[in-house]
């Protein structure tokens, strides 16, 4: 019972720290910059203000971004009237529209393959259209089952693969390879940071993931992800045994078996 209070604990805190990332990048800007500022002999009070002004447009453009979207609709349009003249408001609007267009284009092209894989509870890799984004979170046997039901939320993920789909069916190319990433993973010597860098994958690797089978031909990848299975890898023709398990699949924004989906 207490361990499920702290495991609910560390993923409340997570969802918090994510709420918050933006207001602490933009806390991280201006204590370095004031820092910076305070060990230069030369600094008057207009550079500390011109600083203030400059530097962390970013951030603040970031926040404030942040700020809007939370906001209701109604609330949006009222801040746009009083913040923009016509110009501006016609340009923030097709500047919203087209990058809206955008994602939904984006979107509706891998909708039939979001769809087809929840119908099958299963992702053939082959069908990914070019430049799509899949996140694999990888986990102990153990713990996949639970990690089933939350998704992406789970935070005993034990190692999480970034990919891209290449232009070639099948092949996706590694962007990242993270041990650990959300901390919350119980460590033994089944699955540690040591073994996990005897399986990481090079960085811009061409890799096809999968399962490997043997019907009787030679072993071979069937480039299919099935949820809660062993994923296993070829690299550079070399098939790999995989160790963990598919505990969940992100396609763009789409967490595709979470919650029984």
């Amino acid at each position: 019972m207490g361990r499920q209070r702290d495991a609910s604990s560390r993923a409340a805190a997570s969802t918090e720290l994510d709420d918050l990332r933006p207001y602490l990048d933009l806390a991280r800007e201006i204590r370095a910059e004031v820092e910076r500022l305070a060990a230069d002999d030369a600094t008057d009070g207009d550079a500390l203000a011109r600083a203030f002004e400059e530097i962390p447009r970013r951030e603040r453009v970031q926040v404030a971004r942040d700020v809007f979207a939370r906001l209701p609709a109604e609330r949006q349009w009222e801040l746009l009237a009083a913040l923009y003249g016509d110009d501006d408001l016609r340009a923030f609007l097709a500047e919203e529209h087209a990058a809206r267009l955008a994602v939904l284009r984006r979107n509706e092209a891998w909708r039939p393959v979001v769809r087809a894989a929840r119908l099958e509870h299963r992702l053939d890799t082959t069908t990914l259209p070019p430049g799509a984004p899949l996140t694999l979170g990888l986990f102990r046997s153990v713990d996949t089952r639970p990690a089933l039901v939350r998704g992406q939320r789970s935070d005993t993920c034990a190692r999480q693969l970034v990919l891209r789909a290449t232009a070639v069916p099948g092949e996706l190319h590694v962007l990242d390879d993270v041990f650990n990433p959300r901390g919350g993973l119980f460590v033994t010597g089944e699955y540690d940071e040591r073994v996990w860098r005897e399986d990481r994958l090079p960085g811009h690797a061409i890799v096809r993931v999968g399962a490997i089978t043997d019907r009787g031909t030679g072993a071979q990848l069937e480039p299919t992800v099935y949820p809660g299975a062993r994923v296993d890898f070829e690299v550079a023709g070399r098939l790999i045994e995989g160790r963990l398990h598919v505990g969940f699949v992100v396609l763009g924004d789409d967490d595709l078996f979470a919650d029984g989906s």
